[in-house]
């Protein structure tokens, strides 16, 4: 040791002895420790800043991962759902179990911009906070007013501090005796629109912090795609179940109502009735002023239907609402659908008075026959309709609808503006047509056809000049059957033109064959065609003879054609047209059953005729006077305008004599020859 640094330090047992004399520290260690506890403090204070900032990241970590784990939960519950209702009251629970929040209450936007709640709600203490609950889930709010309507305005979140200060809370008062503080709403938008809301009430006070608005910022987001895809599935669905037209409900929204209708019938079933509507004159409109015309026209009788339906069910049809559920179960109610073209259904369920889908129709027919504006145009249409009502003998509604179907198709045939109820012997006797046209198409496909021939002589020599083809149907089950039971059913549906050509082939051919029996006549033998309006008039009706002519190579003049005056009521210019083309080819043509209708005068001086047959009708009371005076009225016509006469239904022998008398040139009948097969008739020539 160095000798200064020993002689500065004192001896210990030197001042251990000094007891009561006072130590005083050097100034330069005094400063030393007062350093180091000020370092110390400040080591201590930055200790606690520091762990105060570990605990404040750990808590919002925490409250991060909270969030977080709310946030994924509700997705999956969106991502799993197929209705916003659903998610909504996943979420008001999941929220106010995890932020504390004691009441959640949704409400669902309408296009008003109403706040309407949904009943969705959560509530934590039901007890305490039931009147609050009830002023809530049970009220709506207008945009602007009250916390959901504040939403609906702005379309963003708002807070409510203190539910005493707020003059816009309308619940303000039973929120204050309920001790609610708090609160807060949230917008759900979906397609850029407010949907729906939910809010959220405390007994506290509710903090607007940023990590709680973004969490529910993202839970808004999932639960508007959540209403996303609910209002395109809705679309979709209202599309495939609406026509998109008249927004009426289509036919397969129509079963499915009906059905469920069926099913729930009395034991007695009655009470349903389906009413089928088909536009009368429709067509016509739709090709004079074009399809958008038409659209347009739809639309119009859409609308007059269901008002006239609303007015005589004393409400709101069922086509107007969403769901009929919600009507009283003893009310009668109309569904108006759209089934076709210009075809409407109505379905009509628990109806008490019989007649009423009667005077229902009588409604519809009435508003019909005013006429709707197409543009600067009067136009007027009707309608044909069909009834069917339940009753036990049905099994479904599908049967329902195919008899109120076959109903309107009667009402169709009787003229514009009918209404047919359905029979059983209605049933039978379109079941039976039915039935027949079935087997009609099959015979025209497998050609189950034959032609007889009825002679037509000369009625001074009694020679045969010609013969008339006469079509037979030889059924495979119920053998030949007449013209008389087939032909009319034929005309109906069209098939007439399939076996008028056929039997235009037939008898051409035939000719062939006749030509070279009569070969060494000066005149020559002919056939004669009965062809039916619908033929006759065909675009291609006067090409088609040239091709048979020129097919079979018979002489033009050897084919007759006969025609009744429906031709001309149908088109008379487009038959004078085809009439003078045929004699251009060398085709004669004759008026057939002359003197039955009202105009076959006017068309016998209009129209380029060859022939006319006197009526069997005037032929079978040519014994009469009246008869006779008009049998020998057409004859003497006849003579002034050149035309041959031919008196067909000849039965008895006075009848020829009365008509050779009279001087009638040709006829036919069962006196003189029945229809017979070629063979047979061929065999009648010398």
């Amino acid at each position: 040791m160095h000798a200064g640094c020993a002689a500065a330090v004192p001896d210990c047992r030197t001042v251990a002895g000094m007891k009561s004399a006072r130590i005083d520290l050097p100034d330069p260690l005094d400063a030393r420790i007062g350093q180091l506890q000020r370092q110390l403090a400040r080591e201590r204070k930055a200790r606690q800043a520091a762990e105060a900032i570990a605990e404040s990241g750990l808590r919002d970590l925490y409250e991060s991962k909270r969030l977080l784990a709310l946030l994924q939960r509700i997705t999956d519950r969106a991502n799993a759902t197929d209705t916003l209702i659903d998610a909504l009251d996943f979420t008001l629970g999941e929220i106010c179990a995890e932020m504390g929040w004691d009441f959640g209450n949704a409400y669902l936007v309408h296009s008003n911009l109403e706040a309407i709640p949904c009943d969705c709600w959560h509530v934590a203490n039901p007890d305490h906070l039931m009147p609050f609950v009830e002023a809530s889930h049970t009220a709506s709010f207008p945009s602007g007013m009250d916390l959901p309507g504040q939403v609906v305005a702005d379309r963003r979140a708002h807070w409510i501090d203190d539910v005493r200060t707020d003059a816009n809370f309308l619940r303000r008062d039973v929120a204050i005796a309920c001790r609610v503080v708090g609160g807060c709403a949230f917008p759900i938008m979906a397609g850029g629109e407010v949907v729906a809301i939910f809010e959220f009430f405390s007994r506290r006070s509710i903090s607007a912090n940023a990590c709680v608005i973004e969490t529910m910022a993202q839970i808004a987001l999932q639960l508007g795609r959540v209403a996303e895809r609910e209002y395109t599935r809705e679309a979709l669905l209202r599309d495939a179940l609406h026509d998109p037209l008249t927004t009426l409900p289509n036919r397969v929204l129509l079963h499915e109502r009906a059905s469920s209708a069926f099913s729930r019938l009395p034991p007695g079933q009655h009470g349903l009735a389906v009413m089928v509507i088909d536009l009368d004159g429709f067509k016509a409109v739709n090709d004079k002023f074009g399809h958008d015309a038409g659209d347009c026209l739809l639309v119009a009788t859409a609308a007059r239907l269901r008002d006239a339906i609303d007015e005589c069910v004393g409400g709101e049809s069922v086509c107007r609402t969403r769901d009929a559920d919600h009507q009283r179960a003893n009310k009668t109610r109309a569904t108006l659908a759209r089934t076709g073209g210009d075809e409407f259904v109505v379905l009509l369920e628990n109806i008490a008075d019989e007649d009423l889908p009667m005077t229902i129709a009588a409604s519809l027919l009435a508003e019909l026959t005013l006429p709707f504006s197409i543009g600067r145009d009067e136009v007027a249409i009707g309608a044909s309709i069909g009834i069917a009502q339940s009753n036990p003998t049905y099994r479904d509604y599908d049967e329902i609808q195919r008899d109120a179907d076959l109903a309107m198709y009667e009402a169709k045939a009787a003229g514009r503006g009918k209404t047919v109820m359905f029979t059983e012997a209605l049933g039978t006797e379109v079941r039976q047509r039915m039935s027949l046209e079935r087997d009609l198409r099959e015979a025209i496909t497998e050609q189950q056809f034959v032609l007889h021939y009825q002679a037509i002589l000369d009625l001074g020599t009694s020679t045969v000049l010609g013969f008339e083809a006469l079509v037979r149907w030889n059924h495979p089950r119920h053998g030949l059957i007449a013209p008389n039971d087939f032909i009319p059913t034929a005309e109906e549906t069209g098939l007439i033109v399939f076996i008028g050509d056929w039997v235009l082939r037939e008898a051409c051919k035939a000719i062939g064959r006749l030509q070279a029996k009569g070969r060494d006549r000066n005149t020559p033998l002919f056939i004669a065609v009965n062809i039916a309006p619908q033929q006759f008039l065909q675009p291609d009706f006067v090409p088609y003879l040239r091709a048979m002519i020129m097919e079979t190579g018979i002489p033009a003049e050897c084919l007759k054609l006969e025609v009744t005056e429906g031709v001309a009521v149908l088109d008379a210019e487009r038959t004078r047209q085809v009439l003078e083309q045929c004699r251009d080819i060398g085709i004669r043509v004759g008026l057939d059953d002359f003197g039955t209708g009202y105009s076959s005068l006017s068309y016998l001086h209009s129209l380029p005729f060859d022939t006319i047959k006197i009526d069997r009708a005037f032929v079978a009371a040519v014994d009469q006077s009246k008869s006779r005076k008009i049998v020998r009225t057409i004859l003497d016509l006849a003579g002034d305008l050149d035309l041959t006469v031919v008196a067909e239904g000849i039965e008895t022998a006075e009848q020829q004599a009365a008509l050779t008398a009279m001087g009638c040139e040709m006829g036919q009948g069962f006196l003189l020859s029945r229809p017979l097969d070629e063979a047979a008739a061929f065999k009648l020539l010398p």
